[in-house]
């Protein structure tokens, strides 16, 4: 029985401290659409150094969970959560975040969106740069 509580109180202790308890409370930020189009998020640890086709190599369902994971409706708001250290997991990381149009990546094939790569809006943030917007981007 003793054994059993040890185990337990590590599970939870685990549970909610996993990784650093100090940075990862809970990797969230919100991204505000201001303008009247509908618009795609991408954000990464890393930056897109060549156009990228999302729907090319992708099979029709996967496409759709993607875009209602990273679609903002015009006018609205998407609180963006559960990035699985995606985002920024220490102080010095930085996050690139990319804004499409969904009428580009609807629209284009993959060839013609690699030609033009209709790249609306790249962030590069910080935990400060997050901190001192409330952790809100706004587009455009």
């Amino acid at each position: 029985m003793k054994r059993y509580n040890i185990i337990s109180s590590l599970f939870v202790f685990t549970l909610f401290c996993s990784g650093s308890c100090e940075n990862r409370i809970e990797q969230r930020f919100i991204i505000q659409n201001n303008s009247e189009q509908e618009i795609v998020v991408i954000y990464s640890t890393f930056t897109i150094n060549s156009p990228v086709c999302l729907k090319g190599n992708d099979t029709k369902q996967e496409y759709v969970d993607f875009i209602y994971h990273n679609a903002i409706k015009p006018n609205s708001d998407k609180n963006i959560t559960g990035l699985g250290g995606l985002m920024i997991a220490n102080l010095q990381d930085t996050t690139y975040i990319y804004v499409f149009n969904r009428l580009d990546m609807d629209t284009m094939s993959c060839d013609e969106f690699k030609l033009k790569y209709p790249l609306k809006k790249e962030w590069k943030v910080t935990v400060a740069d997050m901190e001192e917007d409330n952790w809100t981007l706004v587009y455009p």
